[in-house]
């Protein structure tokens, strides 16, 4: 008989991490003889079976983000109990599992973003507070040694609990040599003329945590003849997208920066960039951070982003400690004049992330289930 794990997860659906982890795992359970169980309120059915794994979709409850939240808990628990699963996997958003996978600190978000600590009505903060101060888990897998430290600080956790994993990247999808093929449609789209760098944040969503606002602080700044041979390309989803408009006018663009909404074909707007810009607050991974570093565009970014430890000390990358504005000025105003700088980011992010794929996240994943399993 196949041995089955249930994968739980609220959202497991459109272009985001914890999607595209589930989809890699599942597949790759699938392929090891498992019979994978997706629990969620909103998955990507086709895409999942095809990857081998049954959705059970729990209802979903409309009211308050705590409630709802813990309402989920509750009914997935249900369900589980009413199966025979070895290995539960959450992925943030249950109170019965074996391996917790952590994605978010939202306590270390909400204090970068906001300068004080999540509000008592924040249910994801209740939640994963919930989660781990009472070890709801027999192990924890924490996407870099950012949150890691977090953990171990904030909450307490035993450090032999947890394991740092980095997520993969698709190493078929992000690769430099599509760039040809790939940048110059995405280039004419964001109005780059011969002569002309175009500069680029690319990102799911939430432009305060990203660092938008430090991004185009950090453009107003650079010098004047740079400015003119600068376009700007911003990605994400964003609802009040008209504060970020202004400010990119203000810092001497308009027309010359052009805000984008997220595509499944996320590539092609990396292979379009001269340089790419990560300047969030507070990142606990950063998985744009790696497939521009995979599709050999030159990364600025800082020690608040996880994707960030993917560089070893020897690569020499532009690693600031913090996101300001005055030194991400500084950095881009000399990576924007030297082509040889440039060239010399390019192949160390190839270096440093060209191991880190899927197949490597997996295996070290696949060692945890079996250790929880064998318990």
């Amino acid at each position: 008989m196949r041995p089955k794990i249930a994968l739980v997860a609220r959202w497991a659906g459109g272009v985001t991490g914890t999607t595209t982890t589930l989809l890699e795992h599942a597949k790759r359970l699938g392929s090891r003889g498992w019979d994978v169980h997706v629990y969620s309120e909103k998955a990507d059915a086709g895409r999942f079976a095809a990857a081998g794994a049954e959705v059970h979709i729990i209802e979903r409850f409309p009211m308050g983000s705590w409630l709802k939240r813990r309402v989920f808990a509750w009914r997935v628990d249900r369900e589980l109990a009413a199966e025979s699963y070895p290995v539960v996997f959450g992925h943030g958003d249950g109170l019965r599992q074996d391996i917790l996978s952590l994605h978010n600190c939202v306590h270390a978000a909400s204090l970068a973003v906001d300068g004080k600590e999540p509000s008592p009505l924040s249910g994801t903060a209740r939640l994963h507070s919930l989660q781990l101060r009472k070890r709801l888990f027999k192990r924890l897998i924490a996407n870099s040694r950012l949150t890691k430290d977090e953990v171990l600080r904030r909450f307490g956790v035993p450090e032999a609990l947890v394991r740092v994993i980095y997520p993969g990247h698709d190493a078929e999808r992000f690769k430099g040599a599509d760039r040809a093929a790939l940048g110059p449609a995405m280039r004419e789209k964001a109005g780059v003329k011969p002569g002309e760098q175009l500069i680029g944040l690319i990102t799911s969503g939430d432009f305060a945590k990203r660092g938008v606002s430090q991004f185009l602080k950090a453009l107003g700044m650079l010098p004047s003849d740079l400015k003119a041979k600068v376009r700007v390309m911003v990605v994400g989803q964003e609802s009040r997208l008209g504060p970020y408009k202004r400010q990119a006018a203000e810092a001497g663009f308009g027309e010359r920066c052009v805000f984008l909404t997220p595509d499944p074909a996320v590539e092609r707007f990396y292979h379009a960039l001269d340089v790419y810009v990560h300047p969030a607050l507070f990142e606990e991974f950063g998985q744009s951070v790696q497939e521009a570093m995979a599709c050999g565009v030159p990364v600025l970014t800082s020690r608040r982003v996880g994707a960030a430890e993917l560089f070893g000390p020897e690569a020499g990358a532009e690693i600031l400690d913090a996101p300001e504005p005055e030194a991400l000025a500084k950095a881009l105003t000399g990576l924007l004049g030297s082509p040889e700088r440039r060239c010399k980011l390019s192949g160390a992010g190839i270096k440093a992330c060209q191991g880190n794929t899927w197949d490597r996240n997996f295996e070290e994943t696949y060692k945890v289930i079996e250790a929880v399993r064998a318990t």
